[in-house]
């Protein structure tokens, strides 16, 4: 990737990014956390319709959320459609979050296969590379998302942060490399999550967080992240950045943004800078005095039923009925795609890193079953 020329302007701008970390099952079922998701959209299409001062939620980077709204407010199609086209919601370029060493090189390309297909049918995928929550990372991850022409990745597990700044080149053994955006181990994906309920003291909150992550950032342009698992859009957002950039007294710019809007801008202010590089396997456990960096190891061996039956899908999947499938075609045979592809995306639900990583409540498991 050939990065512009450094951007002339001086002033650090703090891109506040609204978003909802969607955990499709875990402390509790799909279903039940179904009924979270309709309550959450439903509010949150009603904000955008209402507010165009709201300009941006991300959708957690998954393209499921869709369809499991849409199974119960079919109605709600061009509406959604309108605000991805419109890119004031952020979706994909995944169909599913899922864990990448539990699961399958060739599942992690078809979920980002599907996640793209099914972005684009509502008129833009996102292309960030964020995996927020999954724990650790495959050293060739770089490398697929090079290949899907996404050039960035945004994440937190796995990497000891030590005397490493934010932006950072990841590499993968074949020389691929991604610039990545690497989250404060103690904070993660909620850094501003915890924004006070009075306007004043949340913009007070923002400035107080754009101190802390210029600490370690490489450039003057700054992240903070309104969300957390499972919580709907603060509506007044807005009104805290616009309060928050008259407190600042010029010092930073706050503009609440998109995931692709903030790399674009992290691009022009980096320039040539040269930057430090982490390579391959991310699975660090934290070093660094006054973090935590969870990656929960012990999901490699639980629930190991399940994790029998994905490899025994995936197997059949891969091994089996596509190769053959592909030969009865070549013989005259209709090829049955829609069936393949309806099971790639049932056995990819199964894929989620609370799902086949085994961490969840028993019913999820016996879903998954």
């Amino acid at each position: 990737m050939i990065m512009p020329k450094r951007s002339s302007v001086d002033l650090s701008t703090v891109f506040v990014i609204p978003h909802t970390h969607w955990d499709r099952e875990w402390y509790a079922t799909f279903q039940q956390f179904r009924i979270r998701l309709v309550h959450v959209m439903d509010a949150l299409l009603d904000l955008l319709e209402r507010d165009p001062s709201f300009t941006h939620f991300n959708l957690d980077a998954q393209t499921v959320v869709l369809q499991d709204y849409l199974e119960i407010r079919p109605g709600k199609r061009e509406l959604l459609q309108k605000f991805v086209h419109d890119l004031r919601l952020g979706v994909g370029p995944w169909y599913v979050l899922p864990d990448e060493f539990l699961v399958s090189g060739e599942s992690l390309v078809r979920n980002l296969l599907l996640g793209h297909r099914i972005a684009n049918e509502f008129g833009h995928v996102q292309k960030v590379g964020y995996i927020p929550d999954t724990f650790g990372h495959i050293s060739q991850l770089p490398q697929i998302l090079q290949g899907f022409d996404i050039p960035f990745a945004m994440h937190f597990r796995g990497l000891d942060e030590g005397t490493l700044k934010s932006e950072l080149w990841w590499q993968s053994p074949d020389g691929s490399r991604v610039l990545l955006r690497h989250l404060p181990t103690d904070m993660g994906y909620t850094n501003a999550s915890a924004l006070a309920i009075e306007i004043q003291a949340a913009a007070s909150d923002l400035l107080a967080i754009a101190r802390y992550e210029t600490r370690r950032a490489a450039s003057s342009v700054l992240l903070a992240l309104n969300g957390v698992d499972h919580l709907p859009a603060r509506e007044d957002l807005p009104a805290i950045i616009e309060a928050a950039n008259l407190q600042s007294k010029g010092k930073y710019f706050f503009r609440q943004g998109s995931l692709e809007e903030y790399f674009d801008c992290l691009v022009l202010a980096l320039g040539d800078q040269p930057l430090q590089t982490v390579y391959g396997e991310l699975r660090d456990a934290s070093r660094t005095p006054g973090r935590e960096n969870r990656l929960v190891p012990h999901v490699l061996s639980s629930r190991i039923y399940n994790k029998m039956q994905n490899e025994r899908a995936q197997t059949l999947l891969e091994r089996w009925a596509e190769p053959w499938s592909a030969l009865s075609w070549l013989e005259g045979e209709d090829y049955p795609q829609a069936f393949l592809w309806k099971s790639w995306e049932w056995l990819l639900q199964n894929h989620p890193h609370d799902s086949i990583c085994g961490c969840s409540i028993d019913p999820v498991h016996s879903q998954m079953e």
